[in-house]
């Protein structure tokens, strides 16, 4: 399991974003809004494609959540971000010299419709720029973007359950007819159990999960074995207090719930 957090942070969202711009924007739908916690206030860019370039102090992932793209390029490179003067470029046979540090550029394909990315890339330990390009059949958005440096813990146990919560309108008329009217569904993940040196554990529960609070985090809930299967990938809060058991001297068990944020 990973979790976007840094440890450090005292503020909301707890991760490492210092700054980002967006190559296009709607501006009835800002790019403001990839930083709320509402995955359905989104961004819209006025274009099938846009790119989003994060300024990350430190880190090895970013999250995209809510996105109608279907394929995105993600790249992390160390150092600042710079752009050319319209009609300028360097003379013949001058360039940059440069020590920058590029992580691999990977394409991911994604649905199309409500769709989660999570890209990890190898780490830096200092500021870098992250460059996520989203391509979308129509006008791409997307509702949140969360990036930084990454807690990784033991995947949960086998058996976790997953339900929907159904915030749906249903009410039956006084002439006996039903009204409804659809709303948005999130999912629910109980029976979470993972069991990690008791170290880890209490650093999971009491500086992660209760210092976070009600605050939704980016979570990979499954990380071990699938890439990019994006079914775990959720923006979640802890529903209830997590439960530590120390079943030995050096290892205990974490019991806990997470649902998705609207």
């Amino acid at each position: 399991m990973k979790i976007i957090f840094d440890k450090d942070s005292t503020s909301t969202p707890y991760d490492n974003v210092q700054s980002f711009s967006v190559d296009s924007e709607d501006a009835n739908f800002p790019k403001e809004n990839l930083r709320d916690d509402f995955t359905t206030n989104v961004w819209r860019a006025e274009a099938v494609t846009a790119t989003i370039t994060v300024n990350v102090s430190k880190g090895s992932a970013v999250e995209v959540l809510n996105t109608n793209a279907t394929s995105a390029t993600v790249k992390a490179i160390s150092g600042e971000e710079y752009v050319f003067e319209t009609d300028w470029d360097f003379e013949t046979d001058w360039d940059f010299a440069s020590t920058v540090e590029v992580s691999a550029t990977v394409v991911y394909s994604l649905p199309g419709s409500g769709g989660r990315l999570w890209a990890d890339y190898a780490e830096f330990a200092a500021a870098h720029v992250v460059t996520i390009e989203l391509t979308a059949a129509e006008n791409v958005y997307a509702g949140i973007l969360r990036a930084g440096y990454v807690e990784t813990f033991p995947d949960p146990a086998l058996g976790m359950q997953e339900a929907s919560i159904d915030f749906s309108v249903e009410k039956e008329l006084n002439i006996g007819a039903n009204y409804y009217r659809k709303r948005n569904v999130v999912r629910q993940f109980s029976g979470l159990s993972l069991i990690d040196t008791r170290a880890n554990i209490w650093a999971l529960k009491h500086e992660i999960f209760d210092a976070a609070g009600p605050q939704p985090l980016a979570i990979r809930i499954i990380s071990s074995t699938l890439g990019t299967d994006w079914e775990f990938v959720a923006y979640a809060k802890c529903l209830e207090n997590p439960r530590m058991d120390h079943i030995t001297h050096d290892y205990s068990r974490l019991s806990f719930t997470l649902q998705e944020v609207i």
